[in-house]
Parts: structure tokens; sequence; C-alpha cells
């Protein structure tokens, strides 16, 4: 579709002056697409995760207390991690809808920094946790 006099005369953005505008949205599609693709992977570890406690809570009753413990921790911390991806997905989604609007869109990434970061530490205290539990299982 051919641009119109119009379109022409108006401002280009400072970050597209210079660009292809199909470069720039394939790159921007790439990144949202990685984005996705991590978060994707972050659940799908952490309901695994959740699945390995589960699986091996049979054996609790022979472990001692700090193992008890730290297999409490790992499951909360999957959980965390498992729920607040779910919750990236909605406020990336807000995030998405409000540029598009060109509504303020400071508090709508503040919320989804937040969630990212709850997202990242939950799935990597899951893991370090899940780490210890399986050394003193088998000690």
């Amino acid at each position: 579709m051919a641009e119109t006099e119009e379109q022409r005369k108006e401002p280009v953005p400072e970050e597209l002056r210079g660009k292809n505008v199909a470069h720039y949205s394939v790159m921007l599609a790439a990144y949202i697409g990685a984005r996705v693709d991590a978060n994707k992977a972050i659940f799908a570890f952490s309901s695994t995760g959740i699945g390995f406690l589960v699986a091996v809570s049979n054996k609790l009753q022979q472990l001692g207390s700090c193992a008890k413990i730290v297999y409490v921790g790992a499951l909360l911390a999957f959980f965390v991690a498992a729920c607040s991806t779910l919750f990236v997905y909605v406020k990336n989604a807000e995030a998405i809808e409000s540029y598009i609007r060109n509504e303020e869109e400071k508090k709508k990434d503040f919320e989804l920094k937040t969630w990212k970061y709850v997202n990242y530490i939950s799935f990597a205290l899951g893991l370090a946790l899940l780490l210890v539990f399986a050394v003193l299982g088998v000690f």
C-alpha cells in the first residue's frame, strides 16, 4: 500500500528514521516471541518441578525436618513461578494494548517488570531448593 501525501509529511519517530518499517516490525515480533518463549520455558519447567516434587512426596516420611522445609520451599517457589508466568502474560498483553492506544505506559511497565522479576527469582529459587532437596535426599 503506497503512502499518501499526508503520511509522508507526518514526522517520523526517531527510532524509525532511516530504517525500513518492515524490518523494524520483524525485529519487534522476534523480540516479543523470544520473551514469550522464555516465559513458556519457565512455566513448563516450573510445572515439571512441581510434578517431580509431588512424585517424590512419599519419600518425605524418611527424611529429616530440614529436607521437608526445603521441599515445601521448592514447591512454593515453583508454584509462585508458574502463577507469576500467567500474570506476566496478562500484564504483557495489557502493556501491548496500552502501547497501541498510546496511553500512559509507565505504570504498566513497572507492573510488568515487577512480575517478570518475581517470575525469574522464584524460578531460580525453586531450582536451587530442588537441588538442595535432591542432595539432602541422597545423603
